[in-house]
């Protein structure tokens, strides 16, 4: 079931509760401003297990101030994926003030501008199965206390987020020495034209025991996963999204990545001296004809 702000007014306004509504599973709200409304929803939906919130103009939808209590909010246990879209004054999704939020499994987000992470350090993701974020522009998705929770992560996919650096960032306030993600299957990076890493934390090893595909791709920056690493089911590197039989494979990860760096710089290169000759000959055809023109 779809609302709009204004149907969803009226609803709020007219009927006392939507109790009524106990067997919707699924709900998108669109163009909502006020919290209260969603919080209204949320209370009256115990069964509800797939959100949807489309160009909603909220700065944060959890918050320490929330509009109801836990014990309302506790209602909506069974709440199983999460979408955003186009909220682009989205500041904080809120993960941290209520256990809700944690227990999603699959989570989408896209085109969310001034989101600049998914959550704070303190916040456990141990249901999380799927994410996706696409067109958002922080610097890094998580900590490495976030990404150390992700034991159940079989799918990530970050695309066309220009401004992120790694997707896993050092929390000063804790150090981790090592982070596996056990059952991740699959790995998508991008046209993420900033990203230099995975994770440039100096001394934290990244497992990824069941990485059997990934993609880098329009990622030119990118020289490595991370310092040491280790994905022993992982036998190529996809270059092209949706194109299976581009890859690249050295025998190790960081020196595949690496390779793949070094032949698209050499490529750029190749194609500048190519175009910077083209360029010379067509100023050289151009200037002798210009001299035949005035001898005659």
């Amino acid at each position: 079931m779809s609302f709009s702000l204004n149907e969803a007014k009226w609803l709020q306004k007219y009927i006392a509760n939507v109790h009524t509504m106990h067997k919707l599973e699924q709900l998108a709200l669109v163009g909502m401003n006020d919290s209260e409304i969603l919080f209204w929803f949320l209370h009256g939906l115990p069964n509800l297990k797939i959100l949807t919130l489309t160009f909603c103009h909220l700065e944060r939808i959890w918050g320490s101030e929330s509009l109801i209590s836990r014990e309302k909010i506790g209602v909506v246990m069974q709440l199983e994926e999460l979408s955003l879209n186009s909220m682009w004054a989205l500041k904080e999704i809120g993960f941290e003030h209520d256990m809700l939020l944690q227990r999603v499994e699959y989570l989408i987000i896209q085109n969310c501008t001034k989101l600049r992470n998914l959550a704070s350090s303190s916040v456990s993701f141990s249901y999380l199965i799927y994410l996706k974020v696409v067109k958002c522009m922080m610097r890094n998705l998580m900590t490495t206390s976030t990404a150390k929770t992700l034991v159940q992560l079989k799918r990530m996919k970050i695309s066309s987020c220009p401004m992120i650096v790694e997707i896993v960032a050092e929390n000063a306030d804790e150090k981790v020495e090592e982070i596996e993600f056990k059952v991740l299957e699959s790995l998508e990076l991008v046209s993420l034209q900033n990203l230099k890493c995975f994770s440039n934390v100096e001394k934290c090893d990244l497992k990824f025991p069941l990485l059997k595909k990934l993609v880098v791709s329009e990622c030119p920056k990118m020289t490595k996963l991370s310092k040491v690493q280790s994905a022993p089911n992982l036998e190529k590197v996809h270059v092209v999204a949706q194109e299976k039989h581009m890859w690249y494979w050295e025998g190790d990860l960081n020196a595949t990545l690496q390779k793949r760096f070094t032949d698209q710089v050499c490529i750029k290169i190749f194609s500048f001296l190519i175009s910077f000759k083209w360029f010379a000959i067509d100023n050289y055809i151009i200037m002798r004809n210009n001299i035949t023109m005035i001898n005659l």
